[in-house]
C-alpha cells in the first residue's frame, strides 16, 4: 500500500518530522491511555444526493460503556428532507465512513445532538455531537497460550470461529458543517477500551474525560484562516 509522508511540526515547530498522516488529518494521542483526538477536513456530504445512503426510520436501544442505555428514534432522509435531518444523517455518514473491514459498528447510532460552537468564527455553522461503539478486530491469530485472562475479557470478546480478537472502541464525534466552503469538519475522540485497565470505574472515567475533551473543543475551536478550505 502506497503511503504519503508529510512534514509535521513538533513542540511548536522547534522540531519537524515526516509522518504518514493524511493531508486532511491532525492526530493527537494520549501517551497514558492511547485515547486519540483526530481532526479531519472532509468533503461536504449531502445525504439527498449521496448514492447508496438511504437511512430508514428505526427505534434502537444503545448500551454505553458505563452500562447506561439510551433509546432513540431515527428518521429517514430523502430528497426533500429539512436541513436539520440532512445534517444529522450526514453526521452518521461520517461516523460510519471511517469504519473499515473487518471492523464493524457495534450498535445502531443514536440521534446526534445539536451544539453551538462558542467562537464567533464557527458559531453560525450547524454543529452536532454524538457517540457510538465500534467493534475493532485484532487480526493477529490468538493462540491458546495468548488467551486473555478473565479480567482482560471485560470490554472485549474472543471470536473463536475466526481466531480473531475483538474489542470495543468508543468514539465521540463532533461535526461542524461548513456548507459555504463545501467542507465537513469532523473531530473524533477515540477511546480504545481494551487499552484501559479492566475496571468499569476506570472505563467510565476515561469516557467522561473524552467528553470533556470534546466539550473543550466546542468551547475553544477557532478558524483563523478560512482559506484552508478553499474558496467559498
Amino acid at each position: 500500500m502506497a503511503v504519503t509522508y508529510g512534514l509535521q511540526e513538533l513542540y511548536g515547530g522547534t522540531m519537524t518530522v515526516e509522518l504518514p498522516i493524511p493531508d486532511n488529518q491532525e492526530v493527537f494521542l494520549s501517551p497514558a491511555t492511547l485515547t486519540s483526538v483526530v481532526f479531519e477536513i472532509n468533503e461536504y456530504v449531502d445525504p439527498s444526493t449521496t448514492a447508496g445512503f438511504n437511512p430508514t426510520t428505526t427505534t434502537t436501544t444503545t448500551t454505553q460503556p458505563d452500562g447506561t442505555t439510551t433509546t432513540t428514534t431515527v428518521t429517514a432522509v430523502n430528497g426533500t428532507s429539512s436541513c436539520t435531518e440532512a445534517d444529522t444523517e450526514a453526521a452518521k455518514y461520517h461516523f460510519t465512513d471511517v469504519i473499515a473491514e473487518p471492523d464493524t459498528l457495534a450498535d445502531d447510532l443514536p440521534e446526534p445532538q445539536s451544539v453551538t460552537m462558542h467562537h464567533p468564527s464557527l458559531a453560525e455553522f450547524p454543529a452536532f455531537i454524538f457517540s457510538g461503539n465500534i467493534n475493532s478486530v485484532d487480526t493477529r491469530r490468538d493462540g491458546q497460550q495468548n488467551q486473555p485472562s478473565q479480567s482482560q475479557l471485560a470490554g472485549q470478546q474472543a471470536s473463536s470461529s475466526r481466531g480473531l480478537l475483538e474489542s470495543i472502541v468508543h468514539q465521540i464525534q463532533l461535526l461542524v458543517r461548513l456548507k459555504d466552503y463545501d467542507t465537513d469538519l469532523c473531530v473524533r475522540v477515540n477511546v480504545p477500551l481494551k487499552e484501559i485497565a479492566r475496571d468499569d470505574g476506570q472505563i467510565a472515567a476515561e469516557v467522561t474525560f473524552a467528553k470533556e475533551v470534546l466539550a473543550r473543543v466546542v468551547a475553544t475551536l477557532e478558524i483563523r484562516d478560512f482559506g484552508l478550505f478553499g474558496e467559498d
